[in-house]
């Protein structure tokens, strides 16, 4: 495994990954091994009243098989049925509009079933980890990749959700953009941008993005729009392509996909206090992230826009410099839509924010930078006051991806100042809890547990 190159290597431990998993939730379904861990793992039972609405109720109970059947909770249902009929509104739910085609699609062309599809999905995640890897290529020290196997929200790619094959496209793109092959990061992005609503996000950084490069580059007014034209094509033809498809399927709008959020109680609003979530095991994640880094990316963000502004000589963002900005955009761009359309309720973000390419150029481009003083002196900052507003979530089990964001964070901002055998140590408690964890959060999505979306 040491002589193997980052691109081969991590792919690898990323199935092995999921075998552990996977063995972690068949041993938890026999009674005798759940019952000797029980006062710790928990499951849930889907509890049908008399007036037809239901709840999630936690239970005691060994895991469950997964099956074709239970393998379409939440949103795979709607998946599921665009699968089938598209967006006929016949046979689907108007909200099913605020769903994008591609994975759907997708699906459909292989012929197989939820399970099989899912399985589909954690291969196209790990070509997609393959590919953020080649992004980096052996610049890194070795265990800062194995920080991608520790995303605290991995259990996404396991079902029949579309973010792994978002997760493809973008890393695709990111690799096209590294190796100056436009022809793949338009295709990248273009399937991005047909599998997920991002393409908002997506054209607001990208012009940041090139606004930024093309006055610390001092570039003609020519060859800025060129750029942005080139960067925002793939993105705009993606949104348009899913729009004309929709229409042509009944949509009364032509951006039926955004009047379907309301659907999900998305609209503009002003965000209440305290942050809300559908689920305990969701909050857990999405709010330690966003109050631990949301600041420091806007500073981070405002800094970089002074040293453009204020440079005096012409010079070039670069690639890298590039993905670093729009990685850190699309984060913040996240934040500040779930803000000003949730109503404070979050939930969603753990997804969102953390299972993209965006998150894990982050993590692994910061982790192998060495921090000055001032900035991990704010990290530690910022991770202080987190810790505080989030102490409650530390004492539940439910809560456990807190836990896993905290160490993952210090391992990425303060990894590289750590003593080996402490970075090693924080490294295996963080993979094999992460384990536990997804085989957990597998099960909850299986029993209709509260936190998918």
């Amino acid at each position: 495994m040491r002589a193997l190159p980052p691109a081969l290597w991590v792919p690898a431990a990323a199935v092995l990954f999921a075998l552990m998993v996977f063995a972690t939730h068949r041993l938890l379904q026999d009674n005798r091994v759940y019952w000797r861990f029980s006062w710790f793992v928990k499951s849930y039972e889907k509890v049908v009243h008399e007036d037809g609405s239901w709840e999630a109720r936690q239970v005691a109970e060994p895991y469950t098989k997964p099956t074709d059947g239970n393998m379409l909770s939440w949103d795979a249902a709607h998946y599921d049925d665009i699968r089938m009929h598209l967006y006929d509104k016949d046979h689907s739910w108007v909200g099913n509009f605020a769903f994008f085609p591609a994975f759907p699609i997708v699906w459909r062309l292989t012929q197989l079933g939820p399970v099989g599809i899912s399985l589909v999905n954690w291969m196209l995640y790990v070509i997609g980890l393959a590919l953020v890897a080649l992004v980096f290529g052996n610049s890194l020290p070795r265990w800062s990749y194995v920080l991608l196997l520790c995303a605290p929200y991995a259990v996404i790619f396991m079902i029949p959700y579309s973010e792994a094959l978002f997760f493809l496209g973008i890393a695709a793109g990111m690799y096209g953009l590294v190796k100056d092959r436009y022809w793949l990061y338009f295709l990248g992005f273009l399937l991005a941008c047909t599998t997920r609503a991002a393409g908002n996000i997506l054209v607001v950084a990208w012009i940041i993005v090139d606004l930024l490069a093309a006055i610390v580059a001092k570039s003609s007014f020519r060859e800025t729009m060129r750029n942005m034209l080139l960067h925002l094509a793939p993105i705009i033809i993606g949104v348009l392509a899913v729009m004309l498809l929709q229409h042509m399927c009944g949509a009364d709008h032509w951006f039926e996909y955004v009047v379907a959020q309301k659907q999900w109680g998305k609209e503009l609003s002003w965000p209440t206090w305290p942050f809300t979530d559908w689920s305990s095991e969701g909050k857990s994640i999405t709010q330690p992230l966003i109050f631990m880094l949301i600041v420091p990316a806007l500073v981070w963000l405002a800094i970089e826009a002074w040293n453009v502004v204020a440079c005096k000589e012409p010079r070039t963002i670069g690639t890298m410099g590039m993905l670093r900005l729009i990685s850190v955009l699309f984060f913040v761009g996240n934040v500040l839509l779930a803000l000003f359309t949730q109503h404070g309720c979050l939930f969603s973000q753990a997804r969102l924010l953390t299972c993209t390419p965006f998150f894990a150029f982050l993590v692994l481009d910061i982790s192998a930078t060495v921090k000055g003083r001032p900035w991990r002196w704010g990290m530690l900052l910022a991770m202080a006051a987190t810790a505080v507003i989030c102490i409650s979530m530390f004492s539940k089990p439910a809560m456990l991806g807190c836990w896993l964001v905290f160490v993952l964070a210090a391992l990425v901002f303060f990894g590289v100042n750590m003593n080996r055998w402490l970075r090693s140590t924080l490294l295996v408690l963080l993979v094999v809890f992460d384990i536990y964890w997804t085989a957990y959060l597998f099960n909850c999505f299986l029993t209709d547990g509260w936190i998918f979306t």
